[in-house]
């Protein structure tokens, strides 16, 4: 999400100075390739370039063939396979083995600024998005025609009225509610259209509560990822914006009125780490029977479960699927012991949870490595 954070920034700054850029979207990938559909990267007239689609390899071949696009604005959907040599002959050696399809255009498309203003503003408001984008049709529909769904509202866009629509609706609804993209051919009177519809779902709010120096690298790298991250301490002391320059909020919270002072909302990450054990119990007596995606408690076990077993004796216990989301102790096991060690433990958990991973190691995994 940061890479889409930083894009979504330039094409603003493009836009509001009347410029116009190319973006190269991946639609679809057959194999093994670097970054799965939906992948972007933007490509000024001035030649800068934000985003990423590969490792590298097609990047400046990519800028080429955006120019006539930029003349024309004209899309054009270009195909990589490197399931043969044949890319090699031209020195673009994709490394994986497989095919890559990849929609360029000119932004912004509408005066308003299209799909990719329509992102910034979902981002902007955390409201998920299914986008779905025509790369190939045999008919009248142009290529970059689009349609797309927000939670709790109907499909809107050029491909939502009609027979397109009415099949692409119920793939739009999956996509929403799965968080996964898929690739869909429809068969329309207007001729076959493939398209991707893909999610655009922001990440959740990011709570560390205390501020102690081992947050500041938990804080740090969390922001690197796109999270947006509050931090919270009961000491004014060391809830300074100046040892947080990344977090968004940085404010002075005694454990006990954690509620009234902060409340973080249900989908979000929590992490307590204040390093008192009472104060990391008064949090948990807040927190422990709320319903986030991730709840961790920084410290070691016999400390976590004495904690639990005192807030169950008030009468506080969390439910089968609130403790199923409670990491205590926070983190993977990879070793770690510096704090900066500790944060990519904790930020590493954080992400498989959120992708549905169980955090092992990739030359143990049977399933392609972007599978499901």
């Amino acid at each position: 999400m940061r890479d889409m954070r930083d894009l979504i920034a330039k094409f603003e700054f493009i836009r509001g100075s009347g410029e116009v850029a190319a973006l190269a979207t991946v639609m679809r990938v057959v194999g093994s390739a670097y970054r799965r559909a939906g992948a972007r990267m933007l490509l000024a007239a001035d030649g800068t370039r934000v985003g990423l689609i590969s490792g590298g390899c097609l990047e400046a071949d990519l800028m080429e063939r955006a120019q006539p696009v930029l003349a024309t604005g004209l899309p054009i959907t270009v195909t990589y396979d490197a399931s043969s040599d044949e890319d090699l002959i031209f020195g673009l050696g994709l490394g994986c083995n497989g095919t890559v399809e990849v929609l360029i255009e000119r932004v912004p498309e509408r005066p308003a600024g299209g799909h990719l203003a329509l992102i910034g503003r979902c981002m902007g408001e955390r409201r998920r998005l299914a986008l779905a984008t025509v790369f190939r049709s045999t008919g009248h529909v142009p290529l970059a025609a689009r349609c797309w769904l927000l939670d709790g509202e109907p499909l809107a866009g050029d491909l939502a009225s009609g027979s397109v629509g009415v099949e692409i609706g119920p793939h739009a609804d999956a996509v929403l509610r799965s968080g996964r993209h898929r690739n869909v051919t429809i068969e329309s009177p207007q001729g076959s259209l493939d398209l991707l519809i893909e999610p655009v779902c922001p990440l959740p709010e990011f709570w560390i509560l205390g501020a102690g120096p081992d947050a500041q690298p938990v804080a740090r790298l969390a922001a690197e990822l796109g999270f947006n991250v509050n931090v919270a301490d009961h000491r004014a002391a060391i809830a300074r914006r100046e040892y947080f320059p990344g977090a968004s909020r940085v404010v002075v919270c005694n454990p006990d009125r954690l509620a009234e002072t902060v409340n973080p909302d249900d989908g979000s990450i929590v992490l307590v780490m204040s390093h008192s054990y009472a104060n990391d119990r008064a949090y948990l007596r807040s927190l422990l029977t709320r319903s986030f995606i991730y709840l961790g408690l920084l410290g070691p076990r016999q400390r976590s479960e004495r904690i639990l077993a005192e807030l169950a004796k008030e009468g506080i216990e969390p439910s089968r699927e609130q403790r199923t989301r409670l990491h205590a102790p926070v983190g993977l096991d990879i070793g770690a012991e510096t704090p900066e060690e500790i944060a990519l433990s904790i930020l590493s958990e954080v992400w498989a949870e959120l992708t549905g991973r169980s955090g092992g190691r990739l030359r143990d995994r049977k399933a392609p490595i972007h599978g499901g």
